[in-house]
């Protein structure tokens, strides 16, 4: 199986159709080239100052507009890290027009439209990040009360977190797909899809979703770890009342899913509200990008990543070790 992780496509709005200009010479906007530079700068010093991790040399980064498309990244010359941004302070890139179809690195092409995505290719030795550029977004009717912009860089360094944990998660959907027979369609939404209709179940996930909410907003960390105890008894106990028989994978791809996204969630959120990158104050930030907790694995995890980041110190060095901790695991670590 390869691992595409798309987990904020859906997360947005429904993708609008396709949009297309008029051939042209190729050039972003002003505006698309300011967003775009000034995401990769965020990511990098996400990387560095809030995962505390290498963020190295860059992916293929595959950005597009109405009519062309923007490759840069390892195989763009020009394009090499070097300190908290780009040798230059600017991106260079290939430009080409894209008729409607924006080819990726490996094969493969996706529709020029609302989209944002990053994914392993070459036998997962290597990634690539494919975005849309704003203005493009804009057309297609993408609104967000943190501002267009704002939300697209957060996308951005969600989709940019999982290139680096691709080095061990690439191979442990290959092993489960192998072990379960699982689609190559398979997605962190899918289990939302199973089990949505299942008002036992929908029940009990709200359940420990209200008491990792309460968490959250504890003011002191021993209320918080309490109430991070109460919310995992609450998921063992619906995980072992409804991951059973046929259901009985999604024990492992629960925590694999809920790792990536929780991980990528946290990223993005650390930016949202650091005061020298979306500058926005936790209290407005959470409700803008939980989006009503309507997509269950980027919630939850997001949710659970906030009390680890709140509680357990050390959790970069065990989610990005050779071995990465699935988020139960760091879960355990803060409520004990």
């Amino acid at each position: 199986m390869s691992l595409r992780v798309l987990p904020l496509l859906t997360l947005l709005a429904a993708a609008p159709a396709a949009v297309h200009a008029a051939p042209q010479a190729c050039a972003p906007s002003t505006q698309d080239r300011l967003w775009m530079q000034g995401a990769v700068d965020a990511w990098f010093s996400t990387a560095h100052d809030r995962l505390g991790i290498y963020a190295g040399d860059p992916p293929d980064f595959v950005f597009f507009d109405g009519a062309c498309a923007y490759r840069t990244g390892s195989t763009a010359a020009g394009a090499r890290y070097d300190g908290p941004r780009f040798a230059g302070r600017r991106l260079d890139w290939r430009a080409a027009p894209h008729g409607g179809e924006v080819a990726l690195p490996g094969g493969g092409a996706v529709p020029a439209r609302v989209v944002s995505f990053a994914s392993p290719y070459d036998r997962d030795r290597q990634a690539f990040m494919v975005m849309g550029l704003p203005d493009l977004w804009r057309a297609g009717g993408v609104r967000s009360g943190m501002g267009l912009e704002t939300m697209m860089t957060a996308v951005f360094i969600h989709e940019m977190t999982h290139t680096r944990q691709f080095y061990a998660f690439a191979p442990r959907m290959a092993a489960l797909t192998a072990k379960y027979g699982l689609p190559n369609d398979i997605s962190d939404d899918t289990l939302q899809e199973t089990f949505k209709d299942d008002r036992d179940y929908v029940a009990a996930f709200e359940a420990e979703r209200a008491l990792l909410l309460r968490a959250v907003a504890a003011d002191d960390d021993a209320e918080a770890r309490r109430l991070a105890a109460e919310a995992l008894a609450s998921a063992k106990a619906r995980r072992a009342r409804f991951f059973t028989g046929d259901k009985a994978r999604w024990a492992e791809l629960e925590d694999t899913f809920l790792t990536l996204e929780g991980v990528g969630q946290w990223a993005a959120w650390a930016w949202l509200t650091d005061p020298k990158g979306g500058a926005l104050p936790a209290d407005r930030a959470l409700p803008l990008f939980r989006r009503n907790g309507r997509f269950w694995s980027q919630d939850e995890g997001l949710l659970v990543m906030i009390l680890v980041d709140r509680l357990v110190p050390n959790w970069r060095e065990r989610a990005f070790a050779a071995e990465p901790a699935p988020i139960f695991a760091l879960w355990e670590t803060a409520a004990a």
